[in-house]
């Protein structure tokens, strides 16, 4: 009998949004793994039948090797270091299970500082190749906030070959100027972060979001029509909450998706799913809600380079709501990031 996901990864290419390697041995291979802070968060503070935090080893290890580095460079405080090392070491125990990459996010607090978020990245790349020298560079995805200066940062990085994940993405505009950054991916949030966080809250939003998915992977497709070949951006819808938000999607390029859900997925028959729902399969993916004139306009924006014109049109986009909800993401992000700096200074106490 065919899964959910059996035939969602026939439709779309599927990423794991977790750092949890039993997950993605459980319902792997996957292509990608994704994470953030609040990812990394969940996953370390995980305990065992007696209470013990099951990765305190992989604590205290990241706080040695960040007490080594910390003296030899001035970009970050110890806290910073380690915490980027605990995330790169938790991604590389995924790695076996994963075909593509390996996406590590930036320190969101950097969000509206392009040379910080450059600095931050090569050194989170060059994390990888410190802690597993055999893992090929083109493993490696960095994620970066979806500000100006986030996608700045980007066009850099992606200048001397590292690749980069525009995430938070809340409106074609940053779609626009990621794609002219070329970022390998965007991830749209089907959601505002603020459900994950929220028991009971729900997106008001969320069918506006799930169409704009479907509207970004269009606005590409005609692009790379324009220009004469496929455009290297691909779309990689993010932030679900329930199985029928990533089947309305089904037919996007990529999909990352949480472990619930590929629980769900998994054990769900297609057969058996029922009646009306199957027809909601890829429902968002297509031409509906495509603005070409809207699409021009900011692309005229970003051809030119005014900065001030595109963030107004940002600024204005979804009537205010897209840069509402990408500031509430970082406001979240940054609060998980203390956390994680807290971890590591309690493992600092207890003598790591």
């Amino acid at each position: 009998m065919t899964s959910l996901l059996d035939e969602l990864r026939g439709l779309s290419s599927v990423a794991c949004d977790t750092l949890d390697a039993e997950v993605a041995s459980r319902f792997g291979p996957f292509v990608d793994c994704t994470s953030n802070q609040a990812i990394a968060y969940n996953e370390l503070s995980k305990v065992d039948e007696n209470g013990k935090l099951v990765y305190q080893q992989l604590i205290y290890e990241s706080i040695e090797v960040a007490h080594w580095m910390f003296g030899k460079q001035s970009d970050a405080t110890l806290e910073e270091l380690a915490v980027e090392l605990m995330m790169v070491n938790l991604a590389l125990l995924i790695a076996p299970h994963i075909t593509g990459r390996l996406h590590i996010q930036t320190n969101p607090k950097l969000a509206y500082s392009t040379a910080k978020t450059i600095k931050n990245a090569e050194r989170i790349h060059s994390h990888f190749q410190h802690l597993s020298p055999a893992l090929p560079p083109t493993r490696i995805c960095i994620k970066i906030p979806s500000t100006h200066e986030g996608l700045a940062a980007c066009r850099h990085l992606e200048q001397r070959s590292i690749t980069t994940l525009a995430t938070a993405l809340f409106s074609l505009e940053q779609a626009i100027l990621a794609a002219d950054s070329a970022c390998r991916y965007v991830a749209p949030y089907v959601n505002e972060l603020k459900v994950h966080f929220e028991p009971g809250h729900v997106d008001p939003d969320r069918d506006g979001s799930l169409l704009l998915c479907g509207v970004i992977q269009e606005y590409y497709k005609r692009l790379g029509e324009r220009r004469g070949k496929p455009i290297r951006t691909e779309v990689m819808a993010a932030s679900f909450v329930s199985v029928e938000e990533v089947m309305q999607l089904a037919g996007v390029r990529n999909l990352t998706v949480s472990p619930g859900l590929l629980e769900e997925l998994a054990g769900t028959r297609v057969e058996g799913w029922g009646g009306a729902t199957v027809g909601m399969v890829g429902r968002f993916v297509g031409e509906e809600g495509f603005d070409e004139g809207r699409a021009r306009e900011v692309e005229g924006l970003v051809r030119e380079g005014d900065e001030a014109g595109w963030r107004m049109a940002f600024t204005r986009a979804e009537g205010g709501r897209a840069e509402g909800r990408l500031v509430q993401a970082l406001n979240i992000f940054v609060g998980v990031q203390e956390g994680l700096e807290e971890v590591v200074r309690r493992g600092v106490k207890q003598g790591a």
